[in-house]
């Protein structure tokens, strides 16, 4: 066989690496599929021999994407599975905890799949400790249960173990802040811990969830939260709502209907006498499988949603005063939108935006992000978090900045 040139050699390579580039972007597409996870009982960090594991579990998709089921698994073995219907799966299993499980960290793996084949694991690990550790964790009277954005918590907590100390962490939102662990004690079974957390501009408004984690050498673990909320120095010129669940059209959960200047949600029944307030209007949609959110002049959502037929007197072609609010959907990470600091930041998202001005956002996926202005020519951002299910019953969860 003839040697291949130099130049063939390198065309081959450039084929066969391009082969693989277009194989990473196919699976990129494929991981697209993303699920939401509802504890309905939660699940702990740390049992005994003594305990049950209860998984009782709502998914919901984060994508437009069917979901087909689910399957629970412990080290490959599967334990209970589940079938998707219009609200979502339900999974129900509990795991009695033996013997010999003492001293592991049970990882149980939850997949799910979609209608074309795609799959999503999330994976909840709880440890098994021989008996309950006998570590005792004092946060002192007094302690803040808020500050100011422009101060700092810092106290000591006393920590008393039975056995030598192995750690101990602060996670904030189960994630740890590395520069407040100490493993190394003056005194094996006792210490003084210093807690220190300086809030930053994206922790304002907000209630920050810490859980301080202490480990004996015997790998015995007790966790203490402590909540703190962080208030904004000086007054903003702009309202910040978070944690906002917007219904579908048929919810009895939440209201579809959203205030801007109070944020205020409005359910259906008494929707026509609160017209005047209501700026966005939220609905779910079968033949695109994803909620909208729209102007409550949008000639759709009027004559094919919240149509007589279906709501009465509460139709929204009933509705007195129907105002127009302009939307454009953009790309803001999460970091961008926390980050927001003024009225000035967020009229800018929508006036610097090159994106047509319309009375609807189209479909909405988690992590999307819509601004709009409304009637009284005030701007706002809507950031979509989470949703509980994909169908006309359900809600999505948003944070809104709108100015005052």
């Amino acid at each position: 066989m003839k040697n291949l040139s130099v130049k063939n050699f390198m065309l081959i390579l450039l084929l066969v690496l391009g082969a693989c580039k277009k194989d990473d972007e196919s699976t990129q597409k494929a991981n697209a599929f993303s699920i939401k996870v509802t504890q309905n009982v939660t699940i702990p960090y740390i049992v005994t021999s003594k305990d049950d594991i209860v998984f009782d579990l709502t998914i919901a998709p984060n994508s437009a994407s069917q979901m087909k089921n689910a399957v629970l698994s412990l080290d490959g073995t599967n334990l209970q599975s589940a079938e998707a219907s219009a609200d979502g799966i339900s999974l129900q299993y509990t795991y009695e905890v033996a013997g010999r499980d003492v001293g592991k960290s049970l990882i149980f793996r939850l997949t799910v799949s979609d209608e074309a084949g795609n799959l999503v694991d999330k994976d909840f690990t709880v440890y098994v400790q021989s008996a309950p550790a006998d570590i005792d964790i004092v946060i002192p009277s007094g302690t803040p249960s808020e500050i100011k954005d422009n101060e700092s918590a810092n106290f000591n907590i006393t920590v008393v173990s039975e056995n030598d100390l192995k750690y101990i962490k602060t996670f904030l939102d189960q994630t740890e802040i590395t520069a407040l662990t100490k493993e190394t004690f003056d005194t094996p079974k006792s210490d003084t811990y210093n807690f220190s957390y300086q809030p930053t501009l994206a922790d304002a408004d907000k209630t920050l969830s810490f859980t301080i984690e202490v480990m004996d050498v015997l790998g015995n673990i007790i966790k203490q939260p402590y909540s703190l909320s962080i208030i904004r120095s000086q007054e903003a010129d702009f309202s910040a709502y978070f944690d906002l669940n917007l219904g579908a059209q048929r919810s009895t959960l939440a209201g579809p209907f959203f205030n801007a200047s109070t944020g205020e949600v409005y359910v259906t029944a008494g929707s026509a006498s609160k017209s005047a307030g209501i700026d966005l209007v939220t609905f779910y949609s079968g033949s695109t499988n994803s909620y909208n959110i729209t102007s409550p002049t949008f000639t759709n959502v009027i004559n094919n949603v919240y149509t007589v037929a279906a709501y009465g007197e509460d139709a929204m072609s009933n509705w007195t005063t129907r105002k127009q609010t302009l939307i454009k959907k953009i790309t803001l990470s999460r970091e961008e939108f926390d980050l927001l600091a003024s009225a000035n930041d967020i009229q800018s998202l929508y006036t610097s935006s090159s994106v047509s001005a319309l009375e609807t956002s189209n479909g909405l996926a988690n992590n999307n992000v819509i601004v709009f202005k409304t009637a009284e020519d005030k701007y706002g951002v809507l950031y979509v978090k989470s949703r509980s299910g994909n169908s006309n019953t359900n809600y999505i969860t948003v944070d809104i900045k709108v100015q005052k």
